[in-house]
């Protein structure tokens, strides 16, 4: 970082300083394919796999340079890959749930109750142990607590979705929780797909195997019809 006229050096940058030059200007060239990513990564790593023909050959000689190691190569692109596709991930959920949270409030004061719309929130900025994303009011003092995920799965008729195992389990143990599902357009709008409640999800949650540890989160794809339409709020205002 520049400090006036001069360049101070953070503290990622001092930490390297006592490595191995060859560690160092790995975890270098990390931070720096993470700060700022080259147009070219996203089309080079796709599905767990480095697609070097989508690498242009300049900067395939400069990463040959730095690390003369294939396999090093190879795996330092898959681990900037994965941080990125983690870092759309959250931001992509973050966006679905403060569009929920937006539809909550409209919804709320379409029914002239714009006092309640005041009262949703989103809890997950507090914490996201908590089994749930969103919670509101509706109309008959029922309040709700929703757990937003956001898909742009391309699968026709399904949304797919990563579930946890504490969200199964506060959905199990709350009659109050529901799931809603925002659809991510290839426009970056969003829009909502609906809604269930835990015991649509029962069916499709792994078992856990004796002898082979408990399952921890699971990749769900669920058809669209198996969601009711609108809010969950609907179903009690």
């Amino acid at each position: 970082m520049v400090d006036d006229t001069s360049h101070v050096p953070t503290q990622t940058l001092l930490s390297l300083c006592g490595l191995p030059d060859d560690v160092a200007a790995e975890l270098l060239l990390q931070e720096l394919m993470v700060e700022e990513p080259p147009l070219w990564l996203y089309a080079a790593v796709v599905d767990d796999e480095v697609r070097w023909e989508n690498v242009p050959e300049a900067d395939q000689e400069a990463l040959q340079q730095l690390l003369e190691d294939a396999t090093r190569r190879e795996a330092l692109l898959m681990s900037v890959g994965r941080t990125l596709d983690a870092a759309q991930l959250a931001e992509q959920g973050a966006q679905g749930e403060e569009y929920v949270v937006e539809l909550c409030r409209k919804h709320l004061c379409e029914l002239d109750r714009p006092d309640l719309a005041t009262a949703v929130n989103r809890v997950s900025l507090r914490s996201d142990e908590l089994g749930y994303d969103v919670t509101s009011p509706d109309t008959t003092g029922h309040r709700h607590r929703i757990e937003v995920k956001t898909t742009s799965s391309a699968s026709v008729g399904r949304v797919e979705f990563f579930l946890s195992r504490n969200e199964a389990t506060v959905g199990a143990r709350d009659p109050g929780w529901s799931l809603v599902a925002v659809r991510r357009n290839r426009d970056d709008s969003l829009e909502l797909i609906g809604w269930c409640s835990s015991l649509s999800l029962v069916q499709h949650l792994p078992r856990d195997v004796s002898g082979q540890g408990r399952w921890a989160s699971v990749r769900l794809s669920i058809a669209i019809t198996d969601f009711q339409p609108g809010l969950p709020l609907d179903a009690h205002s």
